[in-house]
């Protein structure tokens, strides 16, 4: 089979996050196809997608993940994540706990129904950014990395916010070269509970969620802000739950994962 001709895919949702999962376990991509990656997470005349899971065998866990930005460029993902702990699942390729490599990292995922729990490594990297800032009506959080670089900015009404145009402004700060990060807009509901938006480097727009922005969001909340664990995360495409271990350190995302059509791919 020409592997870009007839191809299955399953199209997933987690909490408006959206992916296009490809079973690759036969090694039918290597990584390389960057451009084909970038086709057919386009909207409107392809799948369309925020990105590509590329799920593939392990020789140590129960499998291993890759993941494709909408613009080719290579990353972790918290949903994407969940997504693929899902299918893992659901198609007997794993238990209902399991243990996954993702990129260098390793994950650990239960899937309850359509819930899944992802167990992540502790956050790295926590720095404040000081003098980046120059908005009067928002509020420096600070830097993170849960798995993906994220600039966290406190805000009274973020559904007021320009996502997009700041999104785009911080995102490409020089503090944040050459990898650049996601920006998250968070608002303060109530001690267990917050609201955010999320501008994602390699999409390159807001997304109706973020996996690894709900975690580092909830993570600078309770750093800066005092809120606590488990922390209540809405986002645009659902609601999403923040945990952590007060020991090890690890964190916990969980929420709702959805498949929502299978199919072949004629053409990219």
């Amino acid at each position: 089979m020409n592997k870009r001709t007839n191809l299955p895919f399953f199209k997933f949702s987690a909490t408006g996050n959206d992916f296009i999962l490809i079973d690759n376990r036969a090694g039918i991509f290597t990584g390389e196809e960057v451009e084909f990656f970038q086709q057919i997470c386009q909207r409107r005349v392809s799948v369309g997608a925020d990105g590509v899971l590329l799920f593939e065998d392990s020789p140590e866990y129960d499998f291993q993940l890759r993941y494709f930005n909408a613009d080719g460029s290579q990353t972790e993902c918290g949903n994407g994540a969940r997504s693929a702990a899902w299918f893992a699942w659901e198609n007997g390729l794993a238990d209902r706990t399991m243990k996954f490599r993702f990129d260098d990292a390793v994950y650990e995922a239960e899937v309850t129904g359509n819930s899944v729990k992802l167990k992540l490594p502790p956050a790295r990297d926590v720095r404040d950014v000081v003098g980046i800032l120059n908005e009067k009506d928002l509020q420096l959080g600070g830097f993170v990395n849960t798995g993906v670089p994220h600039l966290v900015l406190f805000g009274r009404a973020v559904d007021e916010y320009d996502v997009q145009s700041l999104g785009q402004k911080y995102r490409h700060h020089v503090q944040f070269q050459p990898a650049g990060a996601n920006v998250d807009f968070v608002e303060i509901i109530s001690a267990n509970q917050i609201k955010m938006r999320t501008y994602e480097r390699g999409v390159e727009k807001e997304t109706l969620s973020c996996g690894t922005g709900c975690v580092a969001s909830a993570f600078i909340a309770n750093l800066k802000k005092a809120t606590r664990f488990p922390t209540e995360v809405v986002t645009r495409g659902g609601i999403l739950r923040v945990d952590r271990d007060e020991k090890s350190g690890h964190l916990y995302l969980e929420g709702e994962v959805k498949l929502v059509y299978e199919g072949r791919l004629i053409s990219p």
